[in-house]
């Protein structure tokens, strides 16, 4: 017979649950305004014809990956009680996004 929580476990799991969506939330909302930031900056840059160089690449760079880390915790908590097969594929879409996001902002 399975044994059954108790309820300050029930509690404590359910407070776990709502820190990380808060964190969730705040580091989503925070990469956000840093990615328009970053777009602004990058569209002036190019009206004015500077292009930015490679000090751009290397913000553009920050900015995927603090892009990527956000919708990967939420992804990871979304798939966390799923079917195997469904968190392989999100895992290795995962792995993909951080390999493109890194050769892409590097190479071009």
């Amino acid at each position: 017979m399975a044994k059954k929580k108790s309820t300050s476990k029930k509690v404590e799991d359910r407070s776990v649950r709502a820190n990380m969506n808060a964190l969730i939330g705040l580091s989503a909302c925070i990469v956000l305004i840093l990615a328009i930031v970053i777009f602004v900056v990058n569209l002036i840059l190019n009206a004015l014809e500077m292009g930015g160089g490679w000090p751009m690449k290397i913000v553009n760079l920050v900015k995927d990956i603090a892009l990527g880390v956000v919708i990967c915790l939420s992804a990871y908590y979304y798939v966390r009680n799923k079917r195997t097969e469904f968190k392989v594929v999100v895992f290795v879409c995962m792995g993909i996004y951080i390999v493109m996001a890194c050769l892409g902002n590097l190479l071009f």
